[in-house]
């Protein structure tokens, strides 16, 4: 699986055709009035970035996708009623969100249908050769993926002769990168199993918004004395003065957003990260905290940088039931890598395994409430347009169903935007480590990241040396 925007994917030749939330649908949700599920604290912070980029004629890459092949001409009514099952089997899906006018904190309210009630309608979007496909896909996924006071996702197929080719787009707040993933394996398997080719039962799904209510009352329990409290201020003091995210210059002056362009990278092949990690092992460390430390050499050889900051994704899906849920079910470490002038690839590789031990702590705690514990200290506004970049490690290999992804072209889509940073995304597979990253088009962006990727990948090569 890799990460591409529509516009460069290697696309099939054939017709077009769009599913969205019915115009019934539509007017049923314009008339559903509020309901008492409050954004997670993810989709709330989602939400009011978008609103932020708006008030200055700004937009960020918002959203996330998907598209995978099947074999043959596309069964249009199979992919429909597949598709439906899908919208329906998630709660996240059947609502949106909306502007309180009431409220002057500019609190969202949520808005939702019942799923029965939920239907989609097909348009044929006519035929199409080469990029004409990606071209289209591209206009009408952006057209859909607004989550605000409208359904914010859409499902097309693209039917060839020989294959057919299934895509679906989603506003950030329906799902993280797992629920690209999830997203794939539901989709292809309920199509399959309409046009007769498999059976397949779904497991019972705690619905999102359900999940969000639970955990902003669980989250209420963290006060000012909470350990991660303390840790997240330390992240803050160690890092006084220091920019996080990405290292190195990125030619952009204060306030500057630029156009993002995707980049990404072959850092090792399978039998390179196998020989690694049994290096690693031997060394006291983990696979993933050598190529951080990798990260965090090159900041200091390439950029003079005496730490290497970032915030770290993990996931928050610790029960059967909320496994397989559509949703933002992530919270973000902080994490502060010092590196000496001295220090080693295994030396700082032994420093972040720890580093991602001690940053535990936080890992029950929304860092979203954590903001709200200390929102002065940190001096962090929801209404900013700005965020610390992430940098995500992904482990594909332990993923059910990954052995399909070759030969299904499964492919993670993402959203066009702005930013004034570099998100990285490292992702382990069974034939390779790559990172793909979102790069703000500025030609000292373009080449310091390109610098970056190629000094860290040639350090992680020369460590197989030994």
């Amino acid at each position: 699986m890799r990460m591409t925007r529509i516009e460069e994917l290697d696309t099939i030749d054939g017709d077009v055709f769009l599913l969205r939330p019915s115009e019934e649908s539509a007017a049923a949700l314009a008339a559903a009035p509020a309901n008492e599920h409050r954004p997670s604290y993810m989709q709330d912070q989602h939400l009011r970035l978008r609103r932020a980029m708006e008030r200055v004629g700004s937009a960020d890459a918002n959203w996330l996708g998907l598209c995978f092949d099947v074999q043959g001409p596309l069964d249009v009514d199979a992919l429909h009623r597949a598709a439906t099952a899908w919208v329906r089997r998630h709660e996240v899906m059947w609502g949106t969100f909306k502007d309180d006018p009431a409220d002057p904190d500019g609190e969202l309210t949520r808005h939702a249908i019942a799923p029965e009630d939920l239907t989609l309608s097909l348009t044929p979007l006519g035929s199409h050769a080469g990029d004409e496909v990606n071209q289209v896909l591209l206009k009408h996924f952006s057209d859909a993926v607004d989550p605000i006071d409208n359904f914010g996702y859409a499902i097309a197929g693209v039917s060839g002769e020989d294959r057919s080719t299934i895509f679906c787009g989603f506003d950030h707040c329906y799902g993280d990168g797992f629920s690209v993933l999830l997203a794939y394996m539901e989709l292809s398997q309920l199509y399959a199993t309409e046009i007769g080719d498999e059976q397949v039962e779904m497991p019972p799904v705690k619905g999102y918004m359900t999940y969000a209510q639970e955990e902003r009352a669980d989250a209420q329990q963290y006060g000012i004395d909470h350990p991660s409290m303390q840790f997240w201020a330390d992240y803050a003091m160690d890092g006084a003065g220091a920019k996080d995210g990405f290292p190195m210059d990125l030619g952009i002056a204060e306030g500057e957003r630029f156009w993002l362009v995707p980049m990404d990278y072959d850092i090792l092949t399978a039998a390179e990260c196998d020989r690694l990690e049994a290096i690693a092992k031997e060394e006291s460390a983990t696979f993933p905290s050598v190529v951080y430390a990798a990260f965090a050499l090159a900041a200091r050889d390439l950029a003079g940088a005496s730490a290497y900051r970032f915030f770290n994704p993990v996931a928050t899906r610790h029960t059967p039931e909320t496994l397989p849920t559509m949703g933002w079910m992530i919270n973000v470490l902080p994490i502060h890598i010092p590196v000496a002038p001295e220090a080693t690839l295994f030396d700082v590789a032994r420093d972040v395994r720890q580093k991602f031990r001690d940053a535990r702590v936080c890992e029950p705690v929304p860092a979203l409430r954590v903001m709200e514990v200390v929102q002065e200290a940190f001096g962090f506004s929801l209404e900013d347009t700005h965020r610390p970049a992430i940098v995500s490690y992904l482990d594909g290999r332990m993923i059910p169903g990954q052995e399909k992804w070759a030969q299904d072209r499964f492919h993670g889509t993402t959203g066009q935007g702005y930013d004034d940073n570099v998100n990285v995304w490292i992702n382990r597979t069974p034939t390779e480590l790559y990172v793909m990253c979102s790069v703000p088009q500025t030609p000292t962006a373009v080449a310091n990241v390109d610098a970056f990727f190629t000094y860290a990948s040639n350090l992680l090569r020369g460590a197989l040396t030994r």
